[in-house]
């Protein structure tokens, strides 16, 4: 492994226990035991992440509001307190500079949250940007440990950690909790589709007195939630969780080219909205002229597995290529999402995957790919 690569706190545990790889400037654990294993744990008992990889920025100050609509596409006025909505952060053009979380902690404080591999980026956005208000941005990302705690006991794990029932906490809020009598925010989100939060374990500095009170929380996570078969898991459930749920990823549905319209994340966007983001004007026009490329999710009729950049055929033309693309462990198929021609299909048209030379046919289909009914969030039973 190179010395260049970045170790969060629980970096010794991770290697200890599981398989680690480099990812997006880290050495992170791509597994434990098995991939598919870990993500059947997230979707019918409970699973945990390691994401203190990410960055995490407080920005704080009277003019901190106006930072955040300046430079994010959804509606910073409508956070109340303690709540958070995600976001994107695009460029004069419209294409994504990152997609992102905020939360609202303070009357004039916030926490950003933006992926691992733009964070340096993201960092030197902010401070160009923060020149022009009086507003401080701090890089909190070496001093809070980020574990998210997802699936369908997730809940049940939380507020037997916390000694209170956390189920009347609404999803995207985020609220100060003690968990196992440590300091935390929980954050009601997380990227599998299934509930449970992202908890924010605070006062972890990145010292061996913070690496030793990360890796005793995340055990403490592992032995409460020992009853109701609790799993670490690693990047690789992390990623197929999130495919299965229909979520976009950074370098893959979204980049510096892709605009929100286009990757169907329309609900990250506001319009009425000031001062007007960076991006806007281009990205209004777009709405109002419509794209000429959008993101479908497809579902494998024939045997094959769809990978990132494999071209996407109607007939003899290709209208588009994969994205993202894997087996789904719960349907035991390949899945993938993709970016093509708009218009070009529609939800249960039928298209060819070039896999390596071999034409297999796939489905266009909605996500999330599972039965909502059987698993996610929204479940029924």
């Amino acid at each position: 492994m190179s010395e260049n690569l970045g170790r969060t706190h629980l970096y010794d545990w991770h290697k200890s226990h599981g398989d680690v790889i480099p990812f997006a400037g880290w050495e992170m654990p791509v597994r434990y035991t098995d991939i598919r294993e870990e993500h059947m744990a997230v979707r019918k008992s409970v699973g945990i992440f390691d994401t203190t990889h990410m960055f995490r920025f407080l920005i704080s100050g009277p003019q901190a509001p106006d930072l955040l609509q300046t430079v994010t596409t959804n509606s910073i006025s409508k956070l109340g307190m303690n709540e958070g909505h995600y976001s994107t952060c695009l460029n004069e053009k419209a294409g994504i500079h990152d997609d992102l979380m905020i939360y609202r902690i303070g009357e004039q404080k916030y926490i950003w949250i933006t992926n691992a591999s733009n964070g340096p980026k993201i960092k030197a956005h902010l401070a160009a940007h923060a020149k022009q208000f009086k507003v401080s941005v701090e890089d909190k990302s070496r001093d809070i440990v980020m574990i998210a705690v997802q699936g369908p006991q997730a809940l049940t794990l939380l507020s037997k950690m916390a000694g209170e029932d956390l189920r009347k906490l609404a999803r995207f809020s985020c609220n100060p909790i003690r968990f196992a009598g440590r300091d935390c925010y929980l954050c009601r989100t997380g990227y599998t589709g299934e509930e449970g939060g992202e908890i924010l374990l605070l006062d972890t500095p990145f010292s061996e007195a913070g690496k030793k009170k990360a890796i005793s929380f995340w055990e403490e996570i592992l032995r409460q939630g020992k009853d109701l078969d609790v799993k670490p898991c690693g990047l690789g459930a992390r990623d197929s969780t999130r495919l299965e749920a229909g979520f976009v990823l950074y370098g893959h549905e979204l980049n510096e080219e892709i605009t929100p319209l286009e990757a169907r994340i329309s609900y990250a966007v506001k319009f009425k909205v000031e001062p007007h983001y960076i991006g806007y004007d281009a990205l209004l026009k777009q709405k109002q002229e419509g794209v000429t490329r959008t993101r479908i999710g497809l579902l494998m009729i024939d045997k094959g597995v769809p990978r990132e950049q494999y071209p996407i055929m109607l007939g003899n033309q290709q209208i588009g290529a994969v994205t993202s693309g894997g087996m789904s462990p719960v349907l035991d198929c390949g899945i993938a999402l993709a970016l093509v021609k708009a218009d070009a299909v529609k939800e249960g048209d039928t298209v060819e995957v070039d896999i390596k030379g071999r034409l297999r046919k796939a489905r266009v289909t909605g996500w999330p790919f599972y039965n909502p009914d059987e698993y996610g969030e929204n479940r029924t039973h």
